[in-house]
């Protein structure tokens, strides 16, 4: 970065500089388009949970690659090694994936995760593609702001759910969660893990923006985020959060003015979360008078205290300039790690005096006890795991079952359907890695665990041989990527696109972040690997576009058929068929449109049709017993509905 700089500084006026103004200006274009841009639309949108939404996201985007690709517009630097193998890992995952349809349970699930993946592959590819001589450091405040932007409309929801129709449709749904903040990710540990990934980017900001007056704005977000994440309850994103900071404080270099600023913030986010916690209609989610009056306070107080950090910050940043700081402020490695020793004793003691082992005992045997957690903020004390750790051992059971290739793709809930041991219907395991491990085995794990790794190991090499000015960038990016890994090792967060879209966003930098000054003229690829780009955008949109088509087709059908119109309800289903035969939902589809228009005969066919496609699908069993018996065929009714009931043997659907 350096070597990079001192060339501009050198480069003549005049048309040069115009250039380099040029590709100044694409870069932030670009990263705020990308970053800020998608995930601000993902956000609003659900997260990108539908497939309508993440799908169509994921077939821009490869267009996008294929026409840059075209047009000689891409890439603005080369890959370089490291970003090739992450490449080369990731479409390694995303192939086996795709090689899962052979044996999977379930084709039409498989093809849904071939789809999310590319689309995620494709995000990558693009924000290595378009990534300029700055690093990371564009994306990583592009991605900052947004996550940010998410959590303010968040928090507006809570304070004034009037202004936001959507955002009581989860608590709706579940009246049981209705004190936890989710919109308008309609998920609240989603929501708590995307504000841990956005906390050190924000702090980053705060402590290395250009300005006094973006570093102030930075800093008067954080207890806002924070009282957000109080509003959430969600343990995971808490969790992430502090390691997240703690990675990023360990590894940004210069400590004094960043634990300052997170010191500031969390006080603000300290006095608002106790203002909160005396709220109880605002805590626990209510809509009456009471919840408007104290939501109105808590508006105004949270203006007050997020106005008080931010003008905190300017002072800090003043006292603290290059100019005018004192020398204590540059503590010399003896006495940070005096203070580091220090500080592992402190913790030590108070870990002995609170009795920590034998508390991280009952923990354990509270996670593993299968009890809900308790309510309100209450639950933010409570290791009790709900289902998880019988999730868990399910994956693993799965894993030993197939341990080389696992189950295939998004078919754990078929497996946990039969052997589970809890009535609970659940499509994921609540773990990335065991879910990763069950359904696509040993070689789904080693790939997807080489990417991590990959990125990983980059981000800590890169750190540790940068300069103080891209030190705190890099350190945010990696930050933000461990907290994502661990939110995806207690919840389902990757199949919650607006999570791993900013995960790939940031580990872009990160892996093109090494490229060597020599490379950052912009260059073409190669003609063979430039082709093989090509091929594998064509691949992509392809395999994102038939489980997007299915989907498409198979909801214009079930609209169809509420407005009554049978017909054209049935040609959409076939339709559906045609794109994706394999699948059982599309003949499904048409059983349920026969069964209403009185043809049994024709709703059994394509029911069993469906059965045969996916015989361990118990609902497409019961579905077929059902019809079965409107055709007056009982004894082919009760055998199917034993079909169905082996193949779920806890459900209360099926209790004698």
């Amino acid at each position: 970065m350096e070597d990079t700089e001192r060339l501009e500084r050198q480069r003549p006026q005049g048309r040069g500089r115009l250039i380099a103004i040029s590709r100044i200006d694409f870069e932030i274009v670009a990263s705020w388009l990308l970053g800020f841009g998608l995930v601000v639309y993902l956000g609003l949108r659900g997260g990108g949970f539908d497939p309508l939404v993440s799908d169509k996201v994921g077939v821009v985007v490869w267009w996008s690659v294929l026409a840059g690709l075209v047009v000689g517009a891409f890439p603005r630097r080369r890959f370089g090694a490291t970003g090739w193998a992450a490449v080369a890992l990731l479409a390694g995952f995303l192939a086996w994936t795709a090689l899962s349809l052979a044996w999977t349970e379930s084709s039409g699930n498989s093809s849904a995760e071939v789809a999310r993946i590319a689309t995620y592959l494709g995000v990558f590819v693009l924000a290595l593609l378009i990534r300029g001589r700055r690093g990371v450091r564009p994306m990583a405040a592009a991605v900052g702001t947004a996550i940010a932007v998410i959590a303010s409309i968040a928090l507006l929801s809570r304070l004034h759910p009037a202004w936001f129709p959507d955002a009581s449709q989860t608590g709706n749904f579940l009246p049981s969660v209705r004190d936890r903040l989710s919109y308008p990710l309609d998920y609240w540990n989603g929501l708590g893990a995307l504000i841990a990934i956005g906390v050190p980017l924000v702090l980053n900001m705060a402590t290395t923006g250009r300005s006094i007056l973006l570093r102030s704005l930075a800093a008067a977000a954080l207890p806002a985020m924070a009282l957000t994440v109080y509003f959430t309850l969600s343990r995971g994103g808490i969790l992430a959060g502090g390691a997240a900071l703690v990675v990023y404080i360990g590894f940004a270099g210069d400590r004094v003015p960043r634990l300052a600023t997170a010191a500031t913030a969390g006080i603000g986010g300290a006095i608002l979360i106790a203002g909160a916690a005396q709220r109880d209609a605002l805590q626990e989610g209510l809509s009456n008078a009471a919840a408007h009056h104290q939501g109105n306070e808590m508006l105004w107080m949270t203006i007050v205290v997020c106005l008080a950090v931010g003008f905190v910050q300017a002072a800090l940043s003043l006292v603290l300039a290059d100019d005018l700081r004192p020398a204590w402020t540059r503590p010399g490695r003896r006495l940070s790690a005096g203070a580091a020793a220090l500080a592992v004793l402190v913790v030590l003691v108070a870990a002995a005096g609170l009795d920590l082992p034998h508390r991280i005992s009952n923990g354990l045997d509270e996670f593993k006890s299968g009890e809900v957690p308790r309510a309100g903020s209450a639950r933010l004390t409570s290791a009790a795991g709900a289902q998880r750790y019988k999730l868990w051992s399910a994956a693993l059971d799965e894993f030993k079952a197939e341990p080389l290739h696992g189950t295939g793709a998004g078919t754990f809930e078929l497996w946990w359907a039969r052997n589970g041991n809890y009535p609970q219907i659940a499509r994921d395991t609540h773990s990335l890695y065991l879910q990763t491990l069950g359904e696509l085995g040993l070689v789904g794990i080693l790939l997807l665990g080489g990417f991590v790794v990959l990125v990983l190991a980059t981000g800590v090499r890169l750190i540790l041989r940068a300069d103080a000015w891209d030190r705190p960038q890099l350190a945010a990016a990696s930050a933000g990527v461990v907290a994502f890994l661990v939110s995806a090792a207690l919840d389902w967060v990757w199949q919650l696109p607006v999570l791993p879209v900013v995960v790939m966003l940031l580990a872009a930098g990160l892996v093109g972040a090494g490229v060597p000054a020599a490379a950052v003229e912009r260059r073409p690829i190669d003609l063979g690997l430039r082709v093989c780009l090509a091929v594998l955008c064509v691949a992509a949109i392809v395999a994102i576009s038939i489980p997007l088509s299915s989907t498409s087709l198979i909801r214009e059908s079930q609209s169809q058929a509420r407005a009554g119109d049978l017909v054209e309800a049935l040609k959409s289903a076939q339709s559906a068929s045609s794109v994706e035969p394999e699948s059982s939902l599309p003949r499904l589809q048409q059983a349920l449109i026969l069964e209403q228009a009185g043809e049994y005969p024709a709703a059994v066919a394509q029911a069993g049709a469906a059965a045969e496609r996916e015989g361990l699908n118990w609902k497409n069993w019961l579905i077929l017993s059902r019809v079965q018996a409107e055709a007056g065929d009982a004894k082919a009714a009760v055998s199917s509905y034993r079909k169905a009931k082996s193949l779920n043997p806890n459900s209360p659907i099926f209790a004698e």
